[in-house]
C-alpha cells in the first residue's frame, strides 16, 4: 500500500503553512512591485521654466447683471475696485475662496473677468453684462454649482459648468528671468496684452500663492498654450506633467484642491490665504466673513500649511534645515490626515496632520510653536530643536493599496516669505496687546484716583 506521502498528500497544518507563506510572498511581492512602480513614476525636479496643463481643474461660467454683486457676497476676494460711490468690477484675475457660514473653506478658486460673448452660446446675450470664469477643483464642480444655486435666489445671473475641452487651464513659470507682472488678458483690460492677436479669448492672472510661483492661463479649446502666446511671451521651457506641477507646488508650500485644502474643515488662514492675497479684509460682508475678520484682528493662527521633509525612521532629522527633493529616496507616503506626533514621548497633543506628498517631500498642517522655532506670543514656545516628529499609521483594510502600517519621520520647513509674514503679524499682535494693557492700566488708575477723591470729599 502506497504511503500518503508517495501519493502527494500532506497534512492540513503543512498545507496551511504552505498556502499562508504563498499569500505572504504574493502580498510582499505586490507591495515591492507597487513601490518600484511608484519610484519609477516619481517626477523629476521641476525645470526652471515650463508649463503644465491642469486637467484636475475645471471652469464654471457666471454672467448677468447681478453676477458681480453676487460674487462679492460669496467670496473672500474683493470683486469691486475703487472707492465709494464710484466702484467698478475688477478687471484682474485673482485667487480667492468660498467659505461656509462657520468660516471653513469650501473651495479654493481662481476668478477671471471675461467678456460675456466669449462664453455664451446664445448670440442674443448682451456683451455689456459682467461675466466671470471660476476655476475650481474638477471633483468639486457639482458641489460648487449646488452652493451657488442655493444662494442665487432672485439674482439675475446665469451659471454654467464648462465642458471638457471647451477651455484649458494652464500654469506657467519662468524662474530664470524677471517677467513683468500681468493681470488680465481681454479686450476691456487696462493692461497690455501678452497674447497673440489671433486669440483674444485668453485670460489669466498672476499666481500670488508664493513669490515667483508663476502665472495662470485660461485658453480656448485644447490647443497647446504656446499657440496662444505672443512671440516675446512664449514660455521658454517645455510642457511637464501634472505630477511635476504638484511637486513644484509642494516645494513652494502651496496647497490646491479639496484633497489638500479639506472641504469644510480647513480655515483659510491655516492654508495661508491671508498671505497669498486671497482675502480682502477691508471689504464688506460675505459668507464666512465674521470668523475670518475676527481671527485677523484679535486671534492668533497657531497652525499653518507648511512644506515638510520626510525621513526614514532610523534617520536623524535634526541636521536638516532646508527642503530637498531626492528621486532616489524610497519613502512610504503617509495617508492624508495622519496625525503628527513627537518621537520618543508619550502620546500627547497632536503636532499636526499630514496632507499630501511626492517622494520624500510633502505638505502638512503644522502647529507652529511645536514644530518650528516661531513664537506667536512673543514669549518662549514649546519648540525644542532636538525634538523629532513622526507620522505613524495603521493598516486600513478599506483603503485601496494600503496593505500595511508604516511610520516615517517628518520635519517642517518654513518658507522665508511665510516666516516674514508671521513674524510681522506677531509683532503687531504683541504691540496691540501691550497697548490694550496700558489703556486698561490707565483706566484703572483713573478710577482709583476718582474713588479716592470722592472718599476725601465725603470725609470733609
Amino acid at each position: 500500500m502506497a504511503s500518503r506521502a508517495s501519493k502527494g498528500l500532506i497534512c492540513t497544518k503543512c498545507a496551511y503553512r504552505s498556502s499562508s507563506s504563498k499569500v505572504q510572498f504574493s502580498t510582499s511581492s505586490r507591495l515591492r512591485q507597487q513601490q518600484q512602480n511608484d519610484k519609477s513614476e516619481r517626477p523629476q525636479i521641476p525645470p526652471a521654466s515650463g508649463y503644465a496643463r491642469l486637467t484636475n481643474r475645471s471652469l464654471i461660467a457666471i454672467s448677468g447683471t447681478d453676477s458681480t454683486s453676487f460674487l462679492q457676497g460669496m467670496v473672500t476676494q474683493n470683486m469691486l475696485m475703487g472707492k465709494e460711490p464710484v466702484r467698478a468690477p475688477r478687471r484682474t484675475g485673482s485667487y480667492s475662496a468660498f467659505l461656509n457660514s462657520q468660516g471653513r473653506v469650501l473651495h479654493d478658486v481662481f476668478i477671471y473677468p471675461i467678456t460675456n460673448g466669449s462664453l455664451s452660446s446664445n448670440n442674443n446675450d448682451s456683451t455689456d453684462e459682467a461675466a466671470w470664469l471660476i476655476e475650481v477643483d474638477k471633483s468639486e464642480v457639482t458641489n460648487l454649482m449646488k452652493h451657488l444655486k442655493k444662494h442665487k435666489l432672485r439674482a439675475k445671473l446665469t451659471l454654467r459648468a464648462l465642458e471638457d475641452g471647451e477651455q484649458s487651464v494652464w500654469a506657467a513659470w519662468n524662474e530664470s528671468t524677471e517677467k513683468p507682472r500681468w493681470a488680465a488678458y481681454n479686450l476691456e483690460s487696462d493692461f497690455p496684452s501678452q497674447v497673440s492677436d489671433q486669440s483674444l479669448m485668453v485670460v489669466g492672472c498672476i499666481d500670488t500663492r508664493a513669490p515667483g510661483f508663476g502665472t495662470r492661463y485660461i485658453t480656448p479649446g485644447a490647443e497647446d498654450l504656446q499657440v496662444h502666446l505672443s512671440e516675446e511671451m512664449r514660455v521658454q521651457g517645455s510642457e511637464v506633467g501634472l505630477e511635476t506641477y504638484k511637486l513644484r507646488r509642494i516645494l513652494h508650500g502651496v496647497a490646491e484642491g479639496q484633497q489638500e485644502i479639506i472641504r469644510e474643515s480647513s480655515l483659510p488662514m491655516e492654508c495661508n490665504m491671508d498671505v497669498t492675497q486671497a482675502i480682502d479684509f477691508r471689504k464688506g460682508c460675505y459668507v464666512g466673513q465674521e470668523l475670518t475678520i475676527r481671527t485677523h484682528h484679535t486671534g492668533v493662527v497657531r497652525k499653518r500649511m507648511l512644506p515638510v521633509q520626510l525621513f526614514g525612521v532610523d534617520e536623524d532629522t535634526t541636521a536638516s534645515s532646508a527642503l530637498s527633493y531626492d528621486t532616489s529616496t524610497d519613502i512610504l507616503q503617509p495617508p492624508t490626515g495622519a496625525n503628527i506626533s513627537r518621537v520618543g514621548t508619550r502620546k500627547g497633543r497632536s503636532a499636526g496632520k499630514f496632507i499630501s506628498g511626492v517622494g520624500n517631500v510633502g505638505l502638512a498642517l503644522c502647529r507652529l510653536e511645536m514644530m518650528t522655532d516661531i513664537s506667536l506670543s512673543g514669549e518662549s514656545s514649546q519648540y525644542n530643536p532636538s525634538q523629532e516628529f513622526q507620522v505613524a499609521w495603521d493598516a486600513d483594510p478599506a483603503a485601496v493599496g494600503s496593505a500595511s502600517s508604516g511610520a516615517v519621520k517628518i520635519k517642517a520647513v518654513v518658507p522665508p516669505w511665510l516666516r516674514e509674514h508671521i513674524v510681522a503679524s506677531t509683532m503687531r499682535n504683541v504691540s496691540s496687546a501691550r497697548a490694550r494693557e496700558n489703556d486698561e492700566g490707565l483706566r484703572a488708575r483713573e478710577l482709583v484716583e476718582r474713588l479716592d477723591e470722592e472718599e476725601a470729599e465725603e470725609t470733609r
